[in-house]
Parts: structure tokens; C-alpha cells; sequence
């Protein structure tokens, strides 16, 4: 073993807050080795190319170290140290180290190192060390490849795609992800089978890295592919908001396409279509509002409230027949009702939520707040609870809203909007499932808000 006498006994911990350069390399040399080895831990954190040459040596490994565990922890340590540094004088050895170190750790903490330095000499013995015998060599090494991000690694590291450890190949993805080749895309899609979570993970982040040029193979993946690879592809086409896949996903959505059907892929397609806020999407996103799965119907209410809350309204339509007019989605069913007293009904999602326009004629004699009784017996009569009520103005008319419940069919949420102008009296009434009420509540507003009488 080699010797270096030292009389002093240094105190670690205060030379590492001083940032005491000068006196952690002197203890890197102590003869007691567990000094060495905390010395190694400290120039870690300090962090100072004073140390690279110093750290080059402790690096070093020699054949009497096998003697002495604890000098292996000082090169590991060395190696990481290094790495933080990030001196490109340290490259060489650093290679040395990832050949010729017995010790994996020390062989792995080279591999980071040399790609937190990023020197391009390095991309040659890394894609050799792709080979080394312990996993999380070869991991470390991925990972570096990425980090370097030279070209000449995209092969290799499709070939540690189908590396025996999930761990090699997770970083594998990582690092094709972090390069953007497009010779990659075909291998990471196929990694969406992989049998560890981990690995389909960052195959998805990979792919979603690509851009463009991904969208078109996936597309032909998610026709062809299981459950499993549909559910992680609709995550791709949402996060990279490419309306070239809105199609897809609407088929999937409603289970029309092949293997399409499966309620975590309809979810997953309702979420992408939310995060991509195509306009195409809103009535389907509707329907499935009413789908029978709960899974798809959270999946779709969160969609639709992220387009409502991203500003996007599609499509309004007008309705005016001279006496009143109002907006409303397109997603609504309205039509004209041949009653003297109800003129328009409507519904939306499937019927799981239904209005309807009222109108009473000669009414200049009845106030508002007598009104406000009728409709308030109305409720008592059908067994309804009266949740609040209230009067306003709104565009020159006297306004009146009464919102209810009946809990004694099936929790049904009720809603009613009374106008009166001069001897004119219309109310609108909305009612259905409290869960779909509450998501459509922005329709509801365009409807109201918009509503004018015109006499």
C-alpha cells in the first residue's frame, strides 16, 4: 500500500463549508483511508477544478487496492466528483476507469461522468462499455450516449432496447428520446409492449421528444396495436397537440375502432382530445358524458371543462324566431315545440340533460315575485327541494332564478330562469343529472346570458 504520513488529523466537515480546496487534497493523500474517502465525499460538494488532477489520481486503480474495500469508495467518489466538475482533462481517465476498474460502482460513476463532460472521444468506448457484464454499467452508459447525443450511438442504443435488464433498457429509451432520430421511432413503438411500466414510460416520453415526424408511425401503431400500446399512444398524440391524430381518437373514443372498444383506451382518447381541444371533438366528448363506464365519463367531463377553460367555443348557434332569440352549442339538440305555452325544447348528452322555453302571455298584471311563488309550488308539487333563489336584471328585463333538486328521482338538479318584460313572461328550465349539469354549466351560461325578447 502506498504511504502518505501526514501529522495532521483534518477536520473534514469544516474544511468542506470554508471550501478549504487545498487542505481536502491534501486529505485525499491521508493514510487513514476512511479520511480519503470523506475527503472524496467533500470535493464532491465543493466542486472546484483546483481538485481535478488530485481526483485523477485517487481515480487511479491499482491491483494492492483489492486489499482495501474503502479505496474503491474513494475512486467511485472520485469519479462522480469529477463528473460534477466536469474538466475535459479528466476524459482519458475516466475511459481507463470504465475498462479497468473491478469495482462497478467506480465503472458506472466514470460512464456519468463522462457524460456530464460531453466530450465527443468518449462516444467510441461508451458504445463499447454497452457490453460491459453489470446492468447498471450498461444503464449509465445509455444514458451518457444520450447526453453526448452523438448519432453514431443511435444503433447501439436501439439494440440495448432489447437489453435483458428493464433498467438498460429504460435508459436506452431515454437517451433516443433525448437525440430526436427519427431511425429510432419504429423501435421505441414496439417498446410500448415492454413488460415493465417503467420502460413503456419513457418510451412514451421518448416518442413524444420526436415531434412530427412521430405522429404518422404511431397513427399506423395505434390501428394495429393491443390495449395497452392504444391507451399509451392517445398519451403521446395529447401531449404533442397534433390535430393530424383528432380523428383516430374520436374512433376510439367511440369504440369504432379495431380492439377500440376497451374502456381504458376510450379513456385515454377522451383525455387526449381535451389537451389537443379540437373542435371536432366537443359532441363526442358530450355523448360519452352519458357512457356507462365511469372511467370514460370523468375522462370526458375533464376534457370538456379543459377546452371550456382554454377559452375554445365552437360552433354556436343562433336561434331567433322575431320574438326571442338565444345562443347555443351545436352539440344541442333544439327545436321548435307547437304548444302555445312551451316553444322550445332541447336537450344535450344524450337527453341526460334537457330545457326547455316556456311563455306566458298577458302578464303585465303579475309581478315578479308573485311568479317566483308559482314556480316555487311547482317545485313543492313534484317534490322538489329548494335550493336557492334570487332576483336581477339582465338586458333591461326583470330576471328571476330558482335552482333545486328532487332526490326522490334519481338526483335530478333543476334550474329555472324567469324573464318578464312588459306583459311577456318566459322561463327556462333546465334539468338533469347533477354530475352532467355541473360539467355543461358553461352551455347553460351561453344560453342564458344570451337570451333576449325583442316585443
Amino acid at each position: 500500500m502506498e504511504q502518505y504520513n501526514s501529522a495532521f488529523e483534518p477536520d473534514i466537515d469544516d474544511m468542506r463549508e470554508k471550501k478549504d480546496v487545498n487542505g481536502l487534497i491534501k486529505a485525499l493523500k491521508n493514510d487513514d483511508l476512511l479520511i480519503r474517502k470523506n475527503a472524496s465525499i467533500a470535493l464532491k460538494k465543493v466542486g472546484d477544478e483546483r481538485a481535478v488532477e488530485p481526483l485523477i489520481k485517487s481515480l487511479r486503480y491499482e491491483k494492492w487496492q483489492d486489499e482495501y474495500i474503502i479505496l474503491s469508495t474513494v475512486r467511485e467518489n472520485s469519479a462522480e466528483a469529477i463528473g460534477i466538475i466536469g474538466d475535459k482533462r479528466a476524459v482519458e481517465p475516466l475511459i481507463n476507469a470504465l475498462f479497468e476498474d473491478v469495482d462497478e460502482n467506480v465503472r458506472w460513476k466514470a460512464a456519468y461522468a463522462l457524460g456530464s463532460i460531453s466530450d465527443k472521444s468518449a462516444v467510441k468506448p461508451l458504445i463499447e462499455a454497452l457490453n460491459d457484464a453489470r446492468w447498471v454499467v450498461r444503464g449509465h452508459v445509455a444514458n451518457a450516449l444520450g447526453n453526448i447525443g452523438d448519432k453514431s450511438a443511435v444503433e447501439p442504443l436501439i439494440s440495448a432496447l432489447n437489453d435483458e435488464d428493464w433498467h438498460v433498457r429504460k435508459y436506452a429509451a431515454v437517451a433516443l428520446g433525448n437525440m430526436g432520430d427519427e431511425r429510432a421511432i419504429s423501435y421505441l413503438v414496439k417498446a410500448l409492449e415492454d413488460e415493465d411500466e417503467d420502460v413503456r414510460s419513457r418510451s412514451i416520453v421518448a416518442l413524444g421528444n420526436m415531434g412530427d415526424t412521430a405522429i404518422e408511425p404511431l397513427i399506423n401503431a395505434f390501428e394495429d396495436g393491443n390495449w395497452c400500446v392504444k391507451g399509451k399512444i392517445a398519451e403521446i398524440f395529447g401531449n404533442t397537440n397534433d390535430e393530424r391524430s383528432v380523428g383516430l381518437l374520436i374512433n376510439a373514443l367511440n369504440g369504432k375502432n379495431k380492439k377500440g372498444t376497451n374502456k381504458y383506451v376510450r379513456g385515454k382518447a377522451a383525455e387526449a382530445l381535451g389537451k389537443i381541444g379540437d373542435q371536432r371533438a366537443v359532441e363526442p366528448l358530450i355523448k360519452a358524458l352519458d357512457e356507462k363506464y365511469i372511467y370514460v365519463r370523468l375522462k370526458a367531463e375533464d376534457a370538456l371543462e379543459r377546452i371550456r377553460s382554454a377559452g375554445k367555443v365552437f360552433w354556436i348557434m343562433h336561434y331567433d324566431d322575431g320574438e326571442i332569440s338565444f345562443d347555443y352549442p351545436t352539440s344541442w339538440e333544439v327545436v321548435e315545440h307547437m304548444d302555445e305555452k312551451k316553444i322550445i325544447k332541447g336537450s344535450c348528452a344524450n337527453s341526460a340533460l334537457t330545457f326547455s322555453i316556456n311563455r306566458l302571455e298577458d302578464v303585465s298584471d303579475v309581478s315578479q315575485e308573485e311568479f317566483s311563488e308559482i314556480l316555487k309550488n311547482v317545485f313543492l308539487i313534484q317534490n322538489s327541494k329548494i335550493l336557492s333563489s334570487t332576483t336581477f336584471k339582465a338586458n333591461g328585463m326583470d330576471a328571476y332564478l330558482l335552482l333545486g333538486e328532487n332526490p326522490h328521482v334519481s338526483m335530478t338538479k333543476i334550474m329555472i330562469i324567469a324573464f318578464k318584460k312588459h306583459d311577456l313572461l318566459y322561463y327556462l328550465w333546465f334539468s338533469g343529472e347533477p354530475g352532467i349539469f355541473n360539467t355543461l354549466n358553461g352551455d347553460i351560461d351561453l344560453i342564458v346570458e344570451s337570451f333576449r325578447i325583442h316585443r
